[in-house]
């Protein structure tokens, strides 16, 4: 960046993503220093909305080229706006300089006497400790920072000369400042999205390091940040903090309990001065020194400073191991952390707690990360006692091969270090979960840098809600285990269940199900069906089976009844026309909800009515056209708002033939199909493309033999997946997930499940 672009103009500036807490706090700067600033922000944080608006900073809710015009000096970006967005676009076309957002803090910083605070680790609560120590010491300092406090109140302020500032690596603009002072936390690779190689990063440290004008902070601690300082110029003070014995200021004599962890100071081999912390973490020791140690850069004494250190570290930034709501006998913590060595720090301060049960949740936080660090995430769980995890938060990047979830769950498969991990679709699902088991006595601990902040905030909105324990719905059980139920033998369990539902009974449930907004689903034979590791938060209802009967012409059959036992009825009395589904599993309501068919035929073709129960529990007759049949669907049996329609019997128009003759047809069918005798399977897991093979498309992908957990795809067929010994839903789910991203990356077919229960 131009520093005569920072030095000499006061023009107006727009920031496209305002609202990210590094813009937020770079445009309340500039707007102190007399810049007309105003920004945009698709989904603004309320809070830091509220924070500009009040300083004087408009703020749209979206995105839009109508935001500039020709009288902009500049557009300030963060990296979660793609460069072909259409306001960054507009700028372009409008000739407006587009800078980023780590360009114009540099510039900032640089232009006064900068504290730059850089590494892995511990930037946002070094910066705040630093910060909040310097006001102690009695100075004004101005600051810059990914995060608050209580006690800051806010992610930017200006005072004097001396500016704090989070300086971030991960887009390489920490090689532009050239600060006062830098204090270098610990280093670990990181943000190989950007940098090609680690020492590609380390040179980026080293490049600061080397325009840094008075004096820099390493953590002796860390092998890279000590590595980083090789480029200092000659006559700036190097300072060593950390634990070890190379250190010049150290952390000695700590003490970890559940109140928090308590230090002694050692300056040069003399201790200074204890300090307690109330929180855990011996990486919030290194944080705390880290402060010292810019304090002392910028001229304090460590003895003058060192009485000061523990209140200025009594508070940690928020969704820094954040307890954000307590709800029975149940701790909720929200935590930012999303690199592997900051997980492993927030679950050993949680295990310090001794809490009877850990759960985490965990949000991976960008796909090139995740592929990147993927095999070294299962360890730094190791103590948890159960794990959900969520899909990848992207922050602006495409999908990665390698980098996806289904990718992180085979390592943790394979690391086996967690008693019980579950794989949930999205955050709907998870929190569903935890609303029935949140951990007695125990911890929630929310672990990541993305979205999953709203869920905490959704467990203090929500908590005491859902549905009611008092909900009585005819002819149910609750907690049914659903493993047995489904052709694969693993699942969750149903809140409630009801089996063998006749057509007055159904009404009932349906009609009480939609009084209580309890969502339900119908369950066949679990021939074509995926039941989730999590559960399902309703209730599963199950029709009753029955027999054929002949009217009009038409052979009349309850939608409970098996496919298989209807075929050996046609053959035995005499009724010609679905043979081809010989082979199919499943009931006469699940054929008619997926229009099942093979070999160029499909039971649509067959049907003369079909009667059903709506939501309301009133009853519908749909004639074949109101029916809606289509390739595997039937669309007057889709999935609506209030809950689906369920079949409850067809009539078909089938052929009088004889036994022996169906026999035969059947028996020419059946050697035609894949043998699956044996196998945990329910066929084909993907519908056909428009003009393809779902088999063939996965099998150029390279899928057949994909194993995650106990879930194979078979070595016959790329398309069908067999469940093997210990399987689990979250197994199947990972390498249906994986399937198909596979299908997506190397052959271009977005590829749609036939087995339900899948959400993409």
């Amino acid at each position: 960046m131009k520093s005569s672009w920072l030095d000499g103009h006061r023009g107006r500036t727009h920031f496209t993503g305002v609202c990210g807490v590094g813009m937020a706090g770079v445009a309340r700067l500039l707007h102190d220093a007399g810049w007309n600033v105003d920004g945009c922000d698709g989904k603004p944080d309320p809070t830091l909305k509220a924070w500009l608006e009040a300083s004087g900073i408009p703020v749209a809710t979206g995105h839009s080229p109508g935001h500039l015009d020709v009288s902009l000096s500049a557009v300030v970006a963060t990296p979660a706006v793609h460069p072909d967005a259409p306001e960054r676009k507009a700028a372009e076309d409008l000739g407006i300089p587009v800078f980023m957002r780590g360009e114009v803090l540099a510039s900032i910083l640089s232009a006064r006497r900068g504290v730059a605070v850089c590494g892995a680790h511990g930037k946002t609560t070094t910066s705040c400790f630093a910060v909040r120590l310097l006001q102690a010491l009695g100075a004004n300092p101005s600051w810059c920072i990914g995060g608050t406090t209580h006690s800051l109140g806010g992610v930017a302020h200006t005072g004097s000369e001396l500016l704090v500032a989070e300086a971030d690596e991960s887009d390489g603009t920490l090689a532009l400042y050239h600060p006062a002072i830098t204090v270098v936390n610990a280093i670990d690779p990181d943000h190989l999205d950007f940098f090609r190689t680690p020492d590609d990063l380390l040179a980026c440290f080293r490049k600061v390091v080397g325009q840094t004008r008075e004096g820099v902070a390493v953590c002796s601690d860390s092998a890279l940040s000590v590595q980083s300082v090789s480029s200092l110029q000659a006559g700036v003070r190097l300072l060593r903090f950390g634990m070890g014995e190379g250190a010049e200021l150290r952390g000695i004599n700590l003490a970890v309990s559940v109140e928090g962890v308590a230090f002694d100071i050692a300056w040069q081999g003399r201790t200074v001065g204890r300090v307690c912390l109330p929180f855990g973490g011996v990486h919030n020791v290194l944080n705390a020194l880290g402060a010292l140690s810019a304090a002392v850069l910028a001229g304090y004494a460590v003895e003058s400073a060192a009485p000061f250190l523990q209140e200025a570290c009594s508070e940690l930034p928020g969704r820094r191991f954040e307890t954000v709501a307590r709800i029975g006998t149940t701790e909720i913590i929200a935590d930012y952390a999303h690199h592997p060595v900051e997980l492993r720090a927030a679950v050993t301060m949680a295990k310090q707690r001794d809490p009877a049960k850990l759960t985490v949740v965990f949000q991976p936080h960008r796909y090139s990360r995740t592929k990147a660090l993927g095999t070294q995430f299962p360890e730094a769980f190791r103590g948890a006692d159960e794990l959900i995890l969520l899909p990848v938060y992207a922050a602006s990047e495409a999908p990665l091969e390698g980098g996806r979830i289904a990718d992180l769950y085979a390592h943790f498969r394979r690391a086996d270090v967690v008693p019980r991990l579950f794989l949930a679709q999205n955050m709907e699902e998870a929190w569903n979960y935890l609303r029935r088991n949140l951990p007695e006595n125990g911890i929630l601990l929310l672990a990541g840098a993305g979205d999953i902040i709203e869920m905490a905030e959704r467990i203090r909105r929500d908590a005491g809600k859902g549905i009611p324990d008092d909900v009585e719905i005819p002819g149910t059980r609750k907690g049914v285990p659903l493993a047995d139920k489904t052709f694969f033998g693993c699942g969750g369990k149903a809140r409630f269940f009801v089996d063998s539902a006749d057509e007055t009974v159904l009404a009932e449930v349906l009609k009480v199900c939609r009084k209580a907004r309890v969502p339900w689903r119908v369950l066949g034979a679990g021939a074509n069906t995926w039941a989730g590791d999590l559960g399902f938060d309703g209730c599963v209802i199950r029709l009753a089976d029955g027999a054929p009967e002949v009217r009009d012409g038409l052979v009349c059959v309850p939608a409970g009844m098996r496919g298989p036992a209807l075929l050996a009825w046609c053959e035995r009395e005499g009724w010609g026309g679905l043979e081809f589904l010989d082979g199919v599993p499943g009931t006469v309501g699940g054929w008619l909800a997926m229009n099942a068919g093979a070999h160029g035929g499909e039971i649509g073709g067959s049907i003369a009515w079909i009667r059903c129960l709506k939501s309301d529990g009133e009853t519908a007759i749909l004639s074949p056209d109101a029916c809606g049949f289509g390739y595997r669907t039937c669309r007057a049996l889709a999935p609506v708002e209030g809950g689906r329609p369920v079949a409850v019997s067809c009539g078909l128009r089938l052929s009088r033939a004889k036994p022996e003759e169906v026999r035969q047809r059947r028996e020419a069918f059946r050697a035609r199909r894949i043998p699956l005798a044996g196998l945990r399977t329910e066929g084909s897991v993907f519908r056909n493309p428009p003009g393809g093979h779902a088999g063939r498309v996965l099998e150029a992908a390279g899928c057949k033999g994909l194993r995650i957990g106990g879930a194979e795809v078979t070595s016959f067929h790329a398309n069908i997946i067999a469940a093997g010994k210990g399987t689990t839903a979250s197994d199947i789910l990972a390498l249906v997930r994986m399937m198909r991203s596979r299908a997506l990356d190397r052959e271009g077919v977005r590829l749609e499940p036939e087995i339900t229960g899948f959400l993409f």
